[in-house]
């Protein structure tokens, strides 16, 4: 069990998932395709574990095979051939196969050029969503929500437990798990009221729709072509990567949304594409650093824990919710945008109010000071007054005054 051994040394379901793709594709390319399907079954798993011991027993060019494999890669989109190549190389290592420096360039010269997907992807839009939604089951909608609003990948929110999830506080939060996340951290995201009340209906019936999968599943695994049903299973959404993007595709194909690339063959609206979705509309209103750090972008997770409080990233998530909001109408959410600007511009208005009456206040001081010191003048007045009437009554007063004005004249 060579395969399973290895594949045993990494928790993320994901990085799982693609180095097993990638080292059964490297034995097709050695032995011949093993595969009949799209899916490999168990018996054909029997088959690659026996080719890997078979592998590691004879006299191989490992060089050569492993030229071979990555060349055969390059008809593939560069990011997943390269994350399958990877697995391949991790895994030679791990059994004791080395390479040369020389060889090590030789094989990086032959790797696929490039770093983005060669599918050419659609966006996902809001109406979009609606009309994929209206195709789901509870558990779907569910989930589509879930990853629309919080900015998780597919393969972090499988491993989301019941227990990770409160649902009580405002806005609900999700605990991302560092051995469930991509960068290794544990991280705390948000999600939408439309996404908590998907959750709470399917809730409502995961018990029993984890029993009846456990019943449906048993002849299946009785003939080794699927994996048991646990009841136990404590997980938020209790199956596989693959079933979600079943889900997903039939979901496409009912509403008449499937259109596939030319050049690869893939969908062209891809379940991932939700980040997107998520990225684009929640920056709308949040800052972005907030925004790549609910996503878990490495560089952003330290940053933005030191820069803002969960509270803080909570009151940001709530102020632009209503980007990441699928079943409201649009209707709403431009009502929601002006509401927020009307407010913002009362509280502008009321910042002007606010200091125009301070102003008022002052100047009702200043005159309340100079009225002070004309009531207390008035005594003065008075007394000055009385004194001149009684100069002027005076004879000698009189005449000196009427010799000085004869004079003047």
């Amino acid at each position: 069990m060579k395969i399973q051994k290895f594949l045993s040394l990494y928790p993320n379901d994901g990085t799982v998932r693609v180095y097993r793709a990638g080292i059964y594709i490297f034995f097709d390319s050695v032995y011949g395709k093993v595969r009949k399907g799209s899916r490999v079954t168990a018996e054909e798993k029997e088959v690659y574990e026996k080719l890997s011991e078979r592998y590691f027993s004879e006299q191989r060019d490992y060089f050569e095979d492993l030229l071979k494999f990555i060349v055969g890669m390059h008809d593939r989109p560069p990011i997943s051939a390269k994350a399958r190549i990877s697995g391949v190389e991790e895994f030679l290592g791990y059994y004791g196969v080395e390479f040369t420096q020389r060889q090590r360039k030789q094989l990086s010269t032959k790797k696929p050029k490039g770093k983005s997907a060669r599918t050419a992807e659609k966006d996902i839009e809001t109406e979009t969503l609606r009309k994929i939604l209206t195709h789901l089951d509870l558990k779907g909608v569910a989930g589509v929500l879930v990853l629309a609003s919080s900015g998780a990948r597919i393969g972090e929110l499988l491993q989301v437990k019941l227990s990770d999830v409160d649902l009580t506080t405002t806005p609900p939060e999700m605990v991302i798990r560092g051995e469930d996340s991509k960068s290794g951290d544990t991280r705390t995201v948000f999600i939408s009221k439309e996404a908590k009340e998907a959750l709470e209906e399917w809730l409502k019936v995961r018990d029993s729709y984890l029993q009846s999968a456990k019943n449906r599943n048993r002849g299946l695994v009785e003939k080794r072509k699927a994996k048991g049903k646990s009841a136990t299973d404590d997980r938020l959404f209790p199956f596989s990567d693959s079933n979600v993007r079943e889900m997903w595709e039939n979901a496409l194909r009912k509403a008449g949304l499937w259109t596939k690339d030319n050049s690869t063959g893939r969908s062209q609206i891809r379940i991932h594409g939700l980040r997107k979705f998520f990225r684009s509309q929640l920056a709308l209103s949040c800052p972005v650093d907030i925004v790549e750090m609910l996503m878990g972008h490495e560089g952003y997770l330290t940053d933005a824990y030191r820069r803002y409080s969960r509270k803080q990233m909570g009151e940001y998530y709530l102020k632009a919710e209503h980007h990441v909001t699928v079943t409201g109408t649009g209707d709403l959410r431009e009502l929601h945008d002006m509401v927020q600007d009307q407010q913002a511009a009362i509280e502008g208005y009321r910042g002007i109010l606010s200091k125009q009456a301070e102003e008022m206040v002052e100047a009702r001081k200043d005159i309340e000071a100079l009225k002070a010191k004309e009531e207390a003048r008035t005594p003065f007045d008075d007394k000055m007054s009385g004194i001149l009437k009684r100069l002027v009554a005076n004879p000698e007063i009189k005449e000196l005054i009427r010799k000085e004005l004869k004079e003047i004249s």
